[in-house]
């Protein structure tokens, strides 16, 4: 029978689980409804500008998001080997490096944004005034963004998880008010005017983590006569993270800057509605990562090792499972969706871009489980460097393949390849870093996800092919979908203590209701 701190904490993943999810239903409309109104507003050449000139100042966010993994990892560490003895001192040198990486970002994306985008970035000469507004606004809001990362990190540490989903709840309603007010003022070039809005929604997120943190962990402070040991720690720690960082900025915005390159602001604007739409997909994944994070950071920092590989395991099947839910019917119904949501302005290609983007998305769910139980153990070196060699290979193949002339869906399958091969890898290199057991994996994790998928696409994608195209094949493709799935994953992705797990809830819900 598993402990009493074993239940309560798979409780409370269960509960940050949830209230992620109720957040990412509200986000996820919202922002799709959004895009359609951005789009309508700026039309397609300046969708495109804004993505490709804000997804160049994004570049640099890889140095920030190794930072932010860093801080992330010794909030979590801490709290679960030292009980949060060193939380404040943490909390000082993780401001004290993102003020200095603030101020080092900004001064290398002026000297080379600037030069880039007026001499080598593809943008009509008439919209290149907005697009250096853009770019500046777009910066100053990244720069409220890194600041922000020791608030969030202690936020989520403590795993107070309903105030993180309010903040992005009312980020996203504010996003919504910015392009709604798009329409009604027409003095000001609308690309640059959305440019300021979202640069003025990101202070108000900093102040609403800042100030909640402030208030609700009043034991955290700024404290003097650091010790250096942790600092050179977190420092290390982040120097090997940023290898993998990099290479999935180079990934994802490298290859948005070759796309604008050779193919010109159209073809960003489809690849940015694809993003778009797989990064609502991915949202639900990311709450599960998001929830079972803190726990497994813990596990493992409190040499509870089995149960970080049960983690880990539980991580990456569910998290597959979950997705197929949903990401098979958008796949499936992708052309009528993209008609739906946002008309006949549909950029060329945008419908193949999002099933390639939304297949590699499903391959890439699988690393972040691996990844985490690498944060977790520190040694970081070897899975970096050859995980950023892998995916960073993607932009010279790429730029090969487009420079002879490919057509612009190629790069995606190249990325989608890639992915796969660097999973594959992972889970080579994990071995040499934490004992689990790859058979194992392979058993227990993919063999079920393979077999689940192999027995629901087919028939989703044959209630397709009967149907006649309209909002109903929607919803009976998508029901069809779910339906098939929950028996395919009871049946063959669930092993039989889980299948127990699950009829025993179920049967207990359904006793306490006739109470």
């Amino acid at each position: 029978m598993p402990s009493a701190a074993i239940v309560s904490n798979n409780k409370r993943i269960a509960k940050n689980t949830i209230i992620l999810y109720l957040r990412l239903i509200i986000v996820l409309f919202l922002t799709l409804y959004i895009s359609r109104l951005v789009l309508d507003v700026l039309g397609v050449n300046d969708f495109g500008i804004y993505n490709v000139v804000s997804g160049f100042v994004a570049m640099f966010a890889f140095l920030n998001a190794s930072m932010s993994n860093g801080v992330q990892r010794f909030f979590n560490v801490d709290i679960g080997a030292n009980n949060g003895s060193n939380i404040s001192e943490i909390y000082t040198i993780s401001l004290y490096i993102q003020l200095m990486l603030a101020g080092l970002l900004f001064v290398i994306a002026e000297c080379v944004g600037i030069w880039y985008i007026n001499n080598v970035m593809v943008i009509p000469s008439e919209r290149l005034f907005a697009a250096n507004w853009v770019f500046q606004f777009s910066v100053f809001s990244f720069l409220f963004v890194i600041i922000q990362v020791p608030y969030v990190a202690v936020i989520m540490a403590y795993e107070r998880m309903n105030y993180y989903a309010v903040v992005n709840i009312v980020d996203v309603v504010l996003r919504f008010v910015a392009v709604i007010a798009l329409r009604f003022i027409h003095s000001i070039d609308a690309l640059i005017l959305y440019g300021i809005f979202i640069f003025l929604v990101s202070i108000v997120n900093f102040v609403f983590y800042f100030s909640y943190t402030k208030i609700q962990f009043k034991f955290i402070k700024l404290i003097r006569g650091l010790e250096k040991k942790i600092f050179s720690q977190m420092i290390s720690f982040s120097r090997w993270n940023i290898f993998g960082s990099f290479s999935y900025m180079i990934k994802d915005q490298g290859l948005n800057m070759l796309l604008n390159a050779y193919l010109g602001p159209v073809v960003n604007a489809a690849r940015a509605i694809s993003y778009q739409v797989a990064s609502a997909l991915n949202g639900f994944s990311v709450n599960i990562f998001t929830a079972f994070r803190p726990q497994l950071m813990q596990s493992y920092s409190s040499k509870d090792y089995q149960r970080t590989t049960t983690l880990m395991f539980s991580m990456s099947k569910f998290t597959f499972f979950l997705m197929i839910l949903i990401s098979f019917p958008v796949m499936i119904e992708i052309k009528y969706i993209l008609q739906l949501w946002l008309g006949d302005n549909i950029p060329e290609n945008t419908a193949l871009f999002t099933i390639i983007i939304v297949l590699n998305m499903l391959v890439t769910n699988f690393n972040p489980p691996v990844s985490q139980v690498v944060h977790a153990t520190g040694k970081m070196k070897k899975y970096q460097i050859v995980t950023s060699i892998i995916l960073t290979s993607m932009l010279p193949i790429s730029w090969v393949f487009l420079h002879f002339g490919a057509s612009p869906e190629t790069v995606f399958w190249i990325s989608l390849i890639i992915s796969i091969i660097n999973q594959i890898v992972c889970l080579i290199v994990l071995k040499g870093i934490f004992e689990y057991s790859i058979r194992k994996y392979l058993t227990d994790v993919m063999m079920p996800c393979v077999l689940v998928s192999i027995v629901v696409l087919p028939f989703s994608y044959g209630a397709h092919k009967l149907l006649d195209i309209g909002f109903l094949r929607l919803i009976l493709v998508t029901l069809i979908n779910i339906v098939l799935s929950a028996v395919a994953i009871f049946k063959l992705g669930l092993n039989k203590k889980e299948q127990r797990l699950v009829t025993g809830t179920i049967k207990l819900k359904i006793l306490k209701k006739h109470k």
